[in-house]
């Protein structure tokens, strides 16, 4: 008589599929947003979103002056409203339960209880589901660009650059405006330092007062510590090599390398409440379930509101810069090739 395979016996059943996603519904959908930490903490989030939302922000140049009767001031006050669109997203996910059957998760699972053990089968499985799809948000929160026909997460929503790139294209990011600067020397290890004290010493002394981030391709963040090695060559080894703030700022302006800019040629300086990152994980209008579509396949369906939006444009409150080129971590650098195995 051949061996019981314990490994199928506890593969979860269509029941336990269905019971999973909706005893952990809550949970599963928060796994988007929270496998996006690593960019979320440098993130302002708004939970509870299912509309478009209006961030409001105020300009004003109000001063007091020396007292005369019905004086009126001549700075203006302006308040605006930048609309935060919310977009509803779809996902259609297939997959084949007995694709788990040969693997470790299948293994560890054989030693639990067999209700359990289908549960918690069940429950990772969909977990990582989740968690993969919101490491594509991740990747998309700077380049994606709405496509109401598109089949991927880069077509969901405008991301942060495509944002900006519209402004710009509008003229109410600009040079003029002082939001925006530009680079047109490339950035090596050479001149990094030099280059991030420049932007620093570049802002209005209103953003300089403010704790802010400067987001920016991962690789910057590389070369800085590089450069910062190469121009302080005194510092002690594998005590101050990372660099999380920038010299010159007073720790005020603090590195937050996204992975959605990795590659890009934009870094943005703002404080954290201009970066907004939209979304539900409140209501019923977001859902999950697990459906059966033939005899051995089932698909993960779930929906879920998201968007981004920069709260102001204010130049005391951003500023964008344009680099002549991306980073290039080893542009500088003679990396020889890996030679071959042959005698």
């Amino acid at each position: 008589m051949p061996p019981t395979n314990h490994l199928i016996s506890i593969l979860p059943s269509e029941e336990d599929w269905r019971q999973a996603a909706k005893k952990w519904h809550r949970t599963l959908l928060k796994m988007p947003v929270l496998a996006m930490s690593d960019s979320m903490k440098f993130l302002t989030p708004m939970p509870g979103c299912r509309t478009n939302q209006y961030l409001g922000g105020v300009s004003t140049e109000a001063q007091f002056y020396p007292y005369a009767p019905n004086k009126r001031g001549e700075g203006s006050t302006d308040i605006t409203f930048r609309e935060l669109p919310i977009n509803f997203g779809a996902m259609n996910q297939d997959f084949e339960p007995n694709a788990f059957a040969q693997t470790l998760l299948g293994e560890n699972a054989a030693v639990l209880g067999q209700g359990q053990a289908r549960s918690e089968m069940a429950k990772l499985i969909l977990s990582q589901v989740m968690a993969i799809a919101g490491e594509h948000l991740e990747l998309a929160l700077a380049n994606a660009e709405r496509d109401a026909d598109g089949d991927t997460t880069m077509d969901l929503f405008d991301g942060f650059i495509t944002i900006i790139a519209k402004e710009i294209t509008a003229g109410k990011i600009s040079a003029a405006n002082k939001n925006l600067v530009e680079i047109t020397d490339t950035i090596d290890s050479a001149n990094v330092v030099d280059a991030m004290k420049y932007l620093e010493f570049g802002l209005d002394q209103r953003l300089r007062k403010q704790q802010r981030f400067l987001y920016c391709d991962p690789a910057l963040v590389d070369l800085y510590n590089e450069g910062y090695q190469l121009t302080h060559p005194a510092l002690p080894y594998n005590t101050q090599y990372n660099q999380p703030y920038i010299e010159g700022t007073n720790r005020r302006m603090t590195f937050a390398p996204l992975p959605a800019l990795a590659g890009s040629e934009y870094m943005i300086i703002a404080p954290k409440m201009n970066m907004i990152v939209g979304f539900d994980n409140m209501s019923d209008l977001e859902t999950l379930e697990v459906l059966r579509m033939d005899v051995d396949t089932f698909t993960l369906a779930a929906k879920m509101f998201f968007g981004v939006q920069l709260r102001t444009l204010d130049y005391r409150f951003l500023k964008v810069v344009k680099m002549s080129s991306a980073i290039e971590l080893m542009s500088d650098f003679n990396v020889p090739e890996t030679p071959g195995n042959g005698g």
